[in-house]
């Protein structure tokens, strides 16, 4: 039999029902109704299989990875909008370009990007010191785009207006909103592609029209300018710059390095911005994390070299991943057997849509109780090391498989030192009102390929004169 699932209707099958927001929510529901950890919904005769536990996910999306690693066509993002340059999203096959990624960034050579992390994280205690209690995201964003754009490009992004930054916030708004199978009809039933845009509800063919040309820019202007650099003067060590060296083909390159760019930013600033919500309510985990890191790295920022020693601070980056995921959904996989697969006795149609629910498996009780609280303790030991035998979410934030994401050291770096650094130098704090009356931080995360929170208001300011100064030597 086909996985247990909400009943279906004639030709259309559960269209209507298919959420078009917050879809982990209702997946998650269906699950703990049918009492199961996977389920089946059909679509005008798509399959669509969703995976609510991280050993489902294991089963299929890593164990028969040969078969679970290609790509649905997202009809919205790829064939219309134009990302058909990002490795994400597109089928298995394009290994020249994973190559290239996971050669550059794997275990040890992305070491070699952590001056940027440093320089980019320094640059953001500096900014933060002068900076209005409503810029805290439009720094992250900088700090995270000096990272992504420094490592890929070699460019030094000295301000948050630089047109790089601007173009890819707007780009990554437009993924968002259309990489998720539910987000646009014409994903489901992609012969509406044809429709021309002043039709009755053709509205994304308008949104089409303009989203190309910011995702056209964004995969060809900073790869040009290293180019150009890079015959003109010696440039800063970057992905594009070392694999133009080495005579890489130039569109793999493009396609590799617009890629990283897309996943770079996004997932550093969600992180920070969740640690930061959390620190608002939780007073008391600030001031723990502060002891440590004043009695482990007195007098300095920390470094890198400091992780091991910084148990707690790294508790604090684990419950801030997991807390919430910062993708709730992981990409779509698509199931390219030729025959049907078989999982806990149920089949799996050939030509499935395959969804892992991220969020499930983040508040899955049996591995986090308490899942809905923000409690970095349990992922340590009673001697107040790290509890290696409690689930890293790391192993599903970051998805599965051959899919994996290639820059997820990179991206967990710069999430470590910022929040690290930040808990030692900054005090957080809830904002208040002319009045002298605290603003209460309303959770609230919005829906999207990357679930970044509501906008809320704090205060960050230097925990004293020692702090000041070592903001400002740094």
């Amino acid at each position: 039999p086909l996985p247990p699932g909400p009943k279906k209707l004639p030709l259309v099958g559960n269209l209507l029902d298919l959420p078009s927001s917050y879809e982990w929510e209702q997946y998650a529901k269906w699950a703990k109704v049918y009492d199961t950890d996977i389920l089946h919904l059909s679509v005008c005769g798509q399959s669509i299989i969703v995976l609510d536990t991280y050993e489902a996910c294991m089963a299929l999306l890593e164990k028969r990875s040969k078969y679970y690693s290609s790509r649905p066509g997202l009809t919205m993002a790829i064939d219309l909008v134009g990302f058909d340059f990002n490795i994400g999203f597109i089928p298995y096959g394009t290994r020249a370009r994973r190559r290239l990624i996971h050669g550059m960034l794997h275990t040890t050579a992305f070491q070699r990007f952590n001056p940027i992390i440093l320089h980019s994280t320094h640059a953001l205690l500096r900014a933060l010191l002068v900076a209005g209690e409503d810029d805290l995201e439009a720094e992250l964003r900088h700090m995270a785009a000096r990272v992504i754009l420094g490592a890929t490009y070699g460019l030094d992004i000295r301000t948050k207006e630089d047109p790089h930054v601007l173009n890819a916030e707007a780009v990554q708004g437009y993924l968002t909103a259309c990489a998720n199978q539910g987000s646009y009809l014409v994903n489901s039933i992609p012969i509406l592609k044809y429709v021309p845009e002043w039709m009755p509800g053709a509205a994304f063919k308008r949104q089409v029209r303009e989203w190309k040309d910011h995702v056209r820019y964004m995969v060809n202007t900073p790869f040009d300018e290293v180019k150009n650099n890079l015959c003109e003067t010696p440039c800063a060590p970057s992905i594009a710059s070392l694999a133009l060296e080495k005579g890489i083909e130039q569109d793999i390159i493009k396609d590799s390095c617009a890629t990283m760019h897309m996943a770079g930013t996004d997932t550093t600033v969600c992180a920070i911005l969740n640690f930061t919500l959390a620190m608002l309510d939780h007073p008391e985990l600030l001031e723990c994390a502060q002891r440590e890191l004043d009695k482990i790295v007195p007098g300095r920022l920390p470094d890198f070299a400091d992780e091991e020693r910084l148990p707690f601070v790294t508790a604090i980056v684990l419950e801030s991943l997991r807390y919430m995921p910062v993708t709730p959904l992981a990409i779509s996989h698509y199931f390219s057997g030729d025959e049907p697969d078989l999982y806990k006795g149920y089949m799996i149609p050939p030509g499935s849509v395959v969804i892992a629910n991220v969020w499930s498996m983040a508040h899955d009780e049996d591995v986090y109780p308490d899942p809905y609280a923000f409690k970095p303790d349990r992922f340590l030991t009673d001697d107040g090391t790290i509890n290696r035998d409690v689930r890293d979410p790391c192993v599903f934030a970051f998805g599965f498989g051959r899919r994996i994401c290639p820059g997820r050291r990179l991206a967990y770096a710069s999430i470590w030192i910022a929040i690290a650094s930040i808990l030692k130098t900054s005090d957080i704090r809830k904002a208040k009102r002319a009045d002298g009356s605290v603003i209460e931080s309303s959770e609230g995360w919005a829906s999207g390929l990357v679930s970044l929170p509501k906008p809320f208001k704090c205060q960050l300011t230097a925990r004293n004169a020692e702090a000041h100064a070592i903001i400002r030597a740094a």
